[in-house]
């Protein structure tokens, strides 16, 4: 390929066809794509990234019949998004997942996916399913790398979904690029306290949760990190920003400590390691914590609270504590 550190003519012109391809892809052209790389493939198969964009746009050439039959909006978009999952895991397969080739037809495909389904959404196709059009248009945002459009879509949803963690999850997320750390931390913080198991970890790939669940998979690799999340978000004080919550709330967490203590007390430690039950009930006392310590202080509630924690994990909370006297 080089001479000594010389690029040859040769060499220039694979990459010119090559950046050709992805530009078809990412156009969506998958005809011309599959003859660009075809044709470099036929010269220089080990070229870096030829393989990946034959492979990719042999791929997409394949779906294009099946597109062509959909009508515009919801039903291309589902199409759409529902050929990417698969895509995806073809990439892993393959070994290209990240690559070039692929990051130019994502491009394609979440904006494509963003069009129908801003065209669902526009004519009421399915007012049912409203809350699904939006998060999926939201999602096909976040991946363009729209964040406002992004924001915009998500904070009209929570007006009438305020409470869904995967919404409040990518909402976070999209703040978080825009630089708005404060609002995106308090978000994720209350994603995280709602239903972690159901917020898409993949999706909101930020440093906070990064550094997050990189400690939670090196602390307990065989469970769901994401149950660990806010336990770490608490201890690393990543998750610092606290909003203010009711004393309604605060009885109510109170009652879910309690169920949960029953359950933890009643489990074996291996059934403890399936289960949901340790993560969550360590949360719940730590926003019950904070309630008792920024809002309503009270001393000997929170000396309970910390020595219970304590007692339930002396290697997580036995160094904490001493250091964060209540």
């Amino acid at each position: 390929m080089n001479n000594g550190d010389q690029l040859t003519f040769s060499d220039d012109k694979t990459v010119e066809s090559v950046n050709r391809g992805l530009d078809f892809l990412e156009n969506g052209d998958f005809m011309n794509a599959f003859s660009v790389f075809d044709s470099i493939m036929n010269n220089k198969p080990d070229y870096p990234g030829v393989e990946a964009g034959y492979r990719t746009s042999r791929y997409w050439l394949n779906r294009v019949p099946g597109l062509a039959t959909l009508n515009n909006g919801k039903e291309s978009a589902d199409f759409l998004m529902g050929q990417w999952n698969e895509f995806e895991n073809y990439s892993r397969e393959k070994n290209f997942f990240g690559g070039s080739a692929f990051k130019a037809v994502q491009k394609y495909i979440y904006y494509n996916s963003s069009e129908h389904y801003k065209t669902a959404f526009a004519n009421q196709e399915s007012p049912a399913d409203n809350f699904s059009l939006l998060m999926n248009l939201a999602v096909c945002f976040l991946m363009l790398e729209d964040y406002p459009k992004t924001i915009e879509t998500l904070e009209y949803a929570k007006s009438f979904f305020k409470n869904d963690p995967k919404l409040l999850s990518i909402l976070a997320a999209a703040y978080f690029k825009t630089g708005e750390a404060p609002k995106s931390l308090l978000l994720f913080r209350e994603a995280f306290f709602i239903n972690p198991s159901a917020i898409d970890i993949e999706l909101i790939k930020c440093e906070p949760i990064n550094e997050l669940t990189s400690a939670s998979k090196e602390a307990h690799p065989e469970e769901d990190i994401r149950e660990w999340v806010p336990v770490y978000g608490f201890l690393m004080d990543i998750f610092y920003v606290k909003g203010k919550i009711s004393q309604q709330t605060a009885e109510l967490i109170t009652k879910d400590i309690a169920s949960l203590e029953k359950s933890y007390q009643s489990m074996t430690r291996e059934k403890l390691k399936k289960s949901n039950v340790l993560p969550r009930l360590i949360n719940k006392y730590l926003w019950l914590y904070d309630y008792y310590h920024f809002q309503n202080y009270d001393l000997s509630i929170l000396s309970q609270i910390s020595q219970r924690l304590i007692e339930i994990d002396k290697s997580l909370f036995g160094s904490y504590f001493s250091k964060n006297k209540p």
